[in-house]
């Protein structure tokens, strides 16, 4: 059964209440995020018919973005397990982030309600979000049993190969040994602002001084605040402190063309 955009989570809950089987969903990253999370509780596979902006979760299963081929993946009907988020019991399969990041997102929907979903509004609402006031969030982690505290602008926690390699090659090297690329970007003053957009402008985010990058397979972060707005798949949240972070290794089952080499 098909499940549109309009009121996802509810259509959806009720396709995998009535009927067995895969689950497909057409539409972009944000609501392939909300039906891929009933179907990971339900133990279900998901079809996907990519029809975003930017299409970051089918590129990285190596699934076409149109319509035809997308649902001759579903019709063939393979079926892979694949590495998902996790923060506070919501799961994502791109990213999830906060600080800077979030407030970059929140500002995106706006803009996009405003122009139209294209490509070329996104980046410029992104660009003129990361020129503005970018406050330090003091947060205290403990990423695989290890505690630090830090001063930062953002933390953001990927878990899509292909969206990382467009920034960061040494966060998307973490998805290669099952762990979060986790990228902690701290701006202090206007210069490494400038030098940050210019560098997201050409997708070379690595080569930012202020830009720290680890991987980790589980994440806890404490801040003082009683809630943090966290962007997951391009959809926002407000979660309550501690933030717990994970990659579930093989969490969701998806229809996708079986990976070279595999049985």
């Amino acid at each position: 059964m098909w499940v549109g955009r309009r009121n996802v989570r509810q259509r959806a809950r009720r396709v995998i209440a009535q009927a067995p089987g895969t689950v497909v969903v057409a539409g972009g990253d944000g609501t392939i995020n909300t039906v891929a999370s009933l179907c990971v509780e339900a133990n279900r596979p998901l079809g996907i018919v990519p029809a975003g902006t930017f299409n970051y979760i089918a590129r990285n299963l190596g699934l076409p973005t149109e319509v035809t081929p997308a649902v001759s993946i579903i019709i063939d009907g393979h079926v892979r397990r694949v590495d998902i988020g996790e923060i506070n019991g919501r799961i994502f399969l791109n990213n999830a982030g906060l600080g800077l990041y979030a407030r970059m997102v929140e500002q995106r929907e706006r803009d996009k309600r405003r122009f139209g979903r294209r490509r070329i509004v996104a980046f410029l609402s992104g660009l003129r979000t990361l020129l503005g006031r970018s406050p330090l969030l003091t947060v205290e982690l403990v990423a695989d049993g290890r505690p630090e505290r830090r001063r930062t602008t953002t933390l953001f926690f990927g878990c899509n190969a292909r969206q990382l390699e467009d920034f960061n090659l040494a966060a998307a090297a973490c998805l290669h040994h099952q762990k979060l690329g986790v990228l902690s970007l701290a701006l202090h003053s206007r210069w490494e602002i400038a030098m940050a957009a210019c560098a997201a402008l050409i997708g070379r985010l690595d080569a930012v001084s202020a830009l720290d990058t680890f991987c980790a397979k589980t994440v806890r972060v404490q801040t003082r605040r009683r809630t943090v707005k966290v962007a997951l798949d391009g959809e926002l949240a407000r979660l309550r402190p501690p933030l717990e972070v994970s990659l579930r290794s093989g969490g969701l089952q998806v229809l996708a063309p079986a990976v070279e080499g595999s049985a």
